[in-house]
């Protein structure tokens, strides 16, 4: 399950890693990425796009993990303040439409975010992604008894025939301020992503 106590660890390890010099790509990730002369990153000789700055440390997760890979950083502010954003090759739900998937993926993504209250859209609109149409989503959510809240992005995508997702979570203390300058970061990197090869079930 897409615990967010599974975020909140991910946190601290790689806070750790990162204050001993162990975070950065260059070092930890070193077998699975390769740079490019145009400043791309090439991950897993799968993936290609432009990589966040480094203070964005990396999260992976190598066996029955929900997501392939993402990204994370520790926000200023008080807890929870932090923005994390992955490629998810399963995001929630079955739906081949992406209308229909983001409804099935945000009655999920409620229910593991520990959100008391329902996520409410702010923004919805088409999208080109990795060479194909997309869908793009906005989403807030708030619990008034931690007073914390989320802002979701989630860009809904195919490989194949199948729907992939790219999303970014931003969690702030609930009057704590959003800060844009991730989303920035997360749009370039779903913009800048293009598949190198066929995946599994397009070559069966």
């Amino acid at each position: 399950m897409r615990k967010r106590t599974f975020i909140m660890l991910c946190c601290l390890v790689f806070i750790a890693l990162w204050m001993m010099g162990c975070a950065t790509m260059e070092r930890s990730e070193k077998s699975r990425v390769k740079w490019t002369p145009q400043g791309t990153v090439i991950w897993d000789n799968e993936f290609e796009f432009l990589p966040p700055p480094k203070e964005w440390s990396i999260i992976t997760v190598e066996v029955g993990g929900e997501f392939g890979f993402g990204f994370m950083r520790v926000d200023k502010g008080a807890f929870p303040s932090q923005s994390t954003f992955v490629y998810d090759e399963e995001p929630f739900g079955c739906s081949l439409n992406f209308e229909k998937r983001q409804e099935e993926f945000f009655r999920r993504y409620l229910w593991t975010t520990a959100m008391t209250s329902d996520m409410k859209i702010l923004e919805k609109k088409k999208v080109t992604v990795a060479g194909g149409e997309g869908l793009a989503v906005v989403a807030e959510g708030q619990d008034p008894v931690k007073k914390e809240k989320v802002k979701s992005k989630v860009v809904f995508g195919k490989r194949g025939e199948r729907v992939v997702s790219w999303y970014l979570t931003q969690w702030r203390p609930i009057d704590g301020p959003y800060d844009d300058s991730a989303f920035q970061v997360f749009d370039t990197f779903w913009g800048s992503f293009k598949y190198l090869k066929k995946s599994f079930y397009e070559t069966l």
